[in-house]
């Protein structure tokens, strides 16, 4: 490589200014294509939308175990809906912005990351199942005393504590803020009533141990999925 002192002639910084603007024009048209944030291949939306279903599930388990105010699982139902829903369109417009370059090999979107999403709709639409089904056992059976056995109870204090939620400390999660959100407006009352339990006589399995069921059923959807997602 060889050096040359001084300045150089007017042609010569014609020139220069000429590749310069051309190489800017080149650099702009490439980066116009490739989406602002191409997020196909990473699970980071799909581990925020997760860590939200983990604290409506929790939420859901407290409130059933111990609370007997039917208001609070609406205003529940009403936040994780609106939080899943939220979370789920950003990660599956980003996978979709990435699909968009998937003839180019470096680019091409994980396909996997395409079922992990639909694993993703599928725990947030068990826990609104779930929050629904909470509040038909709340409503009818209103004693908290008297709602689970004591075996149950236990399988529910021990799902709680091997749920392992991302602390946030300033509640700045998506499903924090759709709570606050939420907090002193009228939510619809769940479309439940006591005709949908069936009268104990009826009953192949009491319905607080299907509740049970369906608790150890999702941690255990839960629990794979984040071994998936890592």
């Amino acid at each position: 490589m060889e050096v040359y002192r001084g300045y150089g002639g007017k042609n010569d910084i014609t020139l220069n200014r000429i590749l310069s603007n051309l190489m800017g024009i080149c650099m702009a048209m490439l980066m116009s294509i490739i989406p602002p944030g191409v997020y196909g291949n990473s699970p980071r939306e799909a581990k925020f939308l997760l860590e939200d279903q983990k604290r409506a599930f929790r939420d859901c388990m407290k409130l059933v175990l111990e609370g007997s105010d039917s208001e609070k699982l609406n205003h529940f139902h009403a936040s994780a809906k609106s939080s899943f829903l939220a979370g789920f369109m950003e990660a599956n417009d980003n996978f979709n912005d990435a699909n968009q370059l998937k003839r180019l090999c470096i680019l091409k979107p994980n396909p996997e990351m395409k079922m992990g999403l639909n694993s993703v709709a599928i725990v947030g639409s068990s826990i609104l199942s779930l929050l629904r089904f909470g509040a038909i056992l709340v409503e009818s059976e209103p004693c908290v005393d008297t709602r689970f056995n004591e075996e149950d109870r236990q399988i529910i204090h021990s799902l709680l504590e091997s749920l392992d939620i991302e602390e946030d400390v300033h509640s700045t999660s998506r499903y924090d803020m759709h709570h606050r959100e939420g907090q002193g407006k009228k939510h619809e009352r769940l479309d439940v009533h006591r005709s949908d339990l069936l009268n104990a006589t009826e009953r192949v399995v009491p319905a607080h141990t299907t509740f049970t069921h369906l608790c150890i059923f999702i941690s255990h959807y839960i629990m794979n999925h984040e071994i998936s997602l890592d």
